[in-house]
C-alpha cells in the first residue's frame, strides 16, 4: 500500500493564457414559467438565500475527443442548451419560488491557450484541473446557468473542456447525461440536432402536482419522519475530542476491493455500491456499538423511465436504516440493498414540509441533527449481469493489495463530522472519506476505517462470513467509552458533555445533569433565574447551544428549584421543586 498527499504522479506545469471569449447563443420555441419541482425546492432549501454556498455551482470536466476545436465545442454547447430547458432557466426565490425558462440565452465560452509544446491526452488531467480552478477563480456572477472554458494547444485543438453548472439546474445524474450527449455530438457532427420533445423541469413540476404524485410525496414525508425518530445524533465522534479546525479527506484506491466487490455482487445479486455500503456499515457498527445505523444518504431519483435522461435537479437526501445486528456479510449486503431501495422509493418529498417536521422532531428529541449525507454514491445503484460468473483467484486478489493507495488532500469544511463518498467500482474501488474536523475524527481513525472496509470486502470475496468472522476480519475494537457514556434515544451521550452544555446554556443558574432519576433518563436539576423560570425556557436555551456539542442531547426532564444544595451532585439533596417538565 502506498500513501500520498497529492493526486498521483508529478504533473506537467500548466499555464493558461486567455485568448478568446466566444459568445454562444441558443434559441428554442418555449419561454415559460411555473412552480419549481420538488428537487429544485430541495436544492433551494439547503443552498439558502444566496448563491455563495460551496456547492451552488458544480464544476466538471466534459469529455472531448482528440482533434476538436473551440468552434466545435461552441456548436455542441448551443445544441445542449437548446435541448435542455434547465440550462436556460433562472429561479425566483421567496415564499412562492418559480422557475423561469427563457427562449433565448447567451453565455461565454472562454478559450485559453496552453502555448508551445506537445500537448496530448496524457496532459488532460492536469490541464482540466487547472482549467477548473481558473473557471472557479473568475467567479460565477452570470445570471445564466452555464459557464464553459476550453484549453487549446498551439494548433487550436482542444486539450480539455470544463463547465460550471448551477446546482439548481442540474444534479450529478444530469451531468452524466450532459457528458454523454456532449461527447456523442462532438464525435458525430450529424447528431448535433435538438431532436424531439423531452421531459423538462416544467413538465416534472406539472406531474408532481397530480393527485397520485401528491400521495407519493406524503408517503415519502411520513417514511422520513418515522426514521428521523430513530436516527442517532452523530454516528462517530471520538470521546474527549476537541476541534482542530482542519478539514481533511482521504481516498482509498483499491483494485483488490474492486475484484472482491464484483464477486460478492455476483453471489448476492446485489449492486456493487450496496456491497461497499454494507461493508462500511459493518465497520461503523463495530466501531460505534450501534446495531442499527440510520443515516442520511442521497438518491438520484431516476427510477421512472421518463427520468432516465432527464436534465434537472432530481436528487434528494433520504434516510437509510441498516440493521447490522448479527447478520452474515451476504445477508447484510442483501439487507443493505433492500434498505437503499426502500429509502430511494421515499426520497422525493416536499422539502419545506420535511424541514418543518425535522424541527419538530429535533425539539421533541432534544437533538440537533446533521443532514449532510454520511454516504454518497456516484455509482449507479442497480444490479446487472456484468458481475455474473465473475471469479478471481484468492491469490490474484491478495497480489492486488500491493496496489492499494491512500491519497490525502485538504478539503473545504463540511457540516457532518464524517462523510463517505463512493466514486468508482470499475477496475478499482475509490472510496472517499472526509473528516470535517480532524480533532473530532483524526487522520489515524480515517485511515483505519477505510482499510477495515477493504479488509472486509477482500475477506468476503471467496465466500460468506458469519457475524463473528465479520468482526474478526474488520480488526477494529469498539470505541472505548467511560462509564459517563450512556445510550439514550438511539444516541451515545457523554454526560460530561451534557454538563458542559448546561453550564453554557443555563448560566448563571446552577445546573446538574443526572443519568437517571426516578426512572427518567437525562434529568437536569437547576436553579430558577429571571431568564429561566420554566422547563420550556430551559429547553429552548439547551437546544440553541446544542450544535457545538456533538456528543450531547438536551435533558429529557427539567427540575427547577429555588436554590441549589451544598452538594449539587446529589439529586436527593435538591429542595422541593418550583416546577418540573420535559420542556417540550
Amino acid at each position: 500500500m502506498s500513501t500520498s498527499t497529492d493526486t498521483g504522479r508529478r504533473r506537467r506545469r500548466v499555464r493558461l493564457t486567455p485568448v478568446d471569449a466566444i459568445q454562444v447563443s441558443s434559441t428554442e420555441a418555449r419561454a415559460a414559467e411555473g412552480p419549481v419541482t420538488l428537487g429544485q425546492l430541495n436544492t433551494l432549501q439547503w443552498l439558502g438565500p444566496d448563491d455563495d454556498h460551496l456547492a451552488a455551482v458544480l464544476r466538471v470536466e466534459l469529455p472531448v475527443p482528440d482533434g476538436r476545436s473551440a468552434a466545435d465545442v461552441a456548436e455542441v454547447a448551443a445544441v445542449l442548451v437548446a435541448r435542455h430547458e434547465s440550462l436556460r432557466t433562472t429561479y425566483v426565490r421567496g415564499g412562492d419560488p418559480r422557475q423561469v425558462v427563457a427562449a433565448t440565452v447567451a453565455f461565454t465560452l472562454h478559450v485559453c491557450a496552453l502555448g508551445e509544446g506537445p500537448w496530448g491526452p496524457r496532459d488532460r488531467p492536469a490541464v482540466a484541473g487547472r482549467l477548473l480552478a481558473w473557471l472557479g477563480e473568475r467567479g460565477d456572477t452570470s445570471a445564466t446557468t452555464l459557464r464553459m472554458a476550453v484549453a487549446t494547444d498551439e494548433h487550436g485543438a482542444v486539450i480539455a473542456c470544463v463547465a460550471g453548472f448551477s446546482h439548481l439546474a442540474v444534479d450529478f445524474g444530469s451531468i452524466e447525461v450532459l457528458k454523454r450527449e456532449f461527447a456523442e455530438m462532438l464525435a458525430h457532427p450529424d447528431r448535433r440536432q435538438v431532436g424531439g420533445p423531452r421531459h423538462q423541469p416544467l413538465d416534472q413540476a406539472e406531474l408532481e402536482a397530480t393527485p397520485a404524485e401528491r400521495r407519493r410525496t406524503r408517503a415519502a414525508n411520513d417514511h422520513v419522519r418515522e426514521l428521523a425518530r430513530r436516527q442517532p445524533r452523530c454516528l462517530l465522534v471520538l470521546p474527549r475530542a476537541t476541534r482542530s479546525g482542519e478539514s481533511l479527506a482521504v481516498e482509498l484506491s483499491s483494485p483488490a476491493a474492486a475484484m472482491a466487490v464484483r464477486q460478492v455482487a455476483a453471489r448476492t445479486r446485489s449492486s456493487r455500491s450496496s456491497v461497499v455500503l454494507a461493508a462500511t456499515c459493518a465497520v461503523l457498527a463495530r466501531r460505534t456499538g450501534y446495531r442499527e445505523l440510520v443515516f442520511p444518504s442521497l438518491s438520484s431519483n431516476r427510477f421512472d423511465r421518463h427520468l432516465v435522461d432527464f436534465v434537472g435537479s432530481l436528487a434528494q437526501g433520504n434516510l437509510v436504516a441498516v440493521e447490522v445486528g448479527d447478520r452474515s456479510f451476504d445477508a447484510l449486503v442483501k439487507h443493505t440493498w433492500a434498505a437503499v431501495l426502500e429509502a430511494s422509493r421515499h426520497s422525493r418529498y416536499d422539502g419545506v414540509e420535511r424541514g418543518a417536521a425535522d424541527e419538530r422532531i429535533q425539539h421533541e428529541r432534544g437533538a440537533h441533527f446533521l443532514y449532510d449525507p454520511l454516504f454518497n454514491s456516484l455509482v449507479p445503484e442497480s444490479w446487472s449481469g456484468v458481475t455474473a460468473g465473475v471469479k478471481h483467484r484468492p491469490e490474484e486478489i491478495t497480489a492486488a493489495l500491493r496496489q492499494t493507495e491512500l491519497r490525502w488532500r485538504p478539503v473545504p469544511h463540511n457540516g457532518t463530522p464524517l462523510r463517505f463518498g463512493l466514486n468508482e467500482v470499475d477496475g478499482r474501488v475509490r472510496l472517499d472519506l472526509w473528516s470535517a474536523d480532524t480533532g473530532l475524527v483524526p487522520r489515524a481513525e480515517m485511515e483505519s476505517l477505510l482499510l477495515a472496509v477493504e479488509r472486509l470486502l477482500v475477506g468476503a470475496a471467496a465466500g460468506d462470513l458469519d457475524a463473528p468472522r465479520v468482526r474478526e476480519v474488520i480488526g477494529l475494537d469498539p470505541v472505548a467509552r467511560t462509564p459517563d457514556w450512556v445510550l439514550v434515544d438511539s444516541c451515545w451521550v457523554d454526560l460530561a458533555e451534557v454538563q458542559q452544555l448546561l453550564d453554557e446554556a443555563l448560566a448563571p443558574s446552577t445546573a446538574r445533569v443526572f443519568r437517571s432519576v426516578d426512572g427518567r433518563d437525562l434529568v437536569a436539576h437547576l436553579t430558577a433565574t429571571d431568564a429561566v423560570r420554566t422547563p420550556e425556557q430551559a429547553h429552548a436555551r439547551c437546544l440553541a447551544a446544542l450544535p457545538d456539542h456533538l456528543n450531547a442531547l438536551a435533558p429529557r426532564h427539567y427540575v427547577l428549584c429555588p436554590t441549589a444544595p451544598a452538594d449539587p451532585t446529589d439529586p436527593a439533596a435538591w429542595p422541593a421543586p418550583l416546577t418540573t417538565g420535559t420542556g417540550r
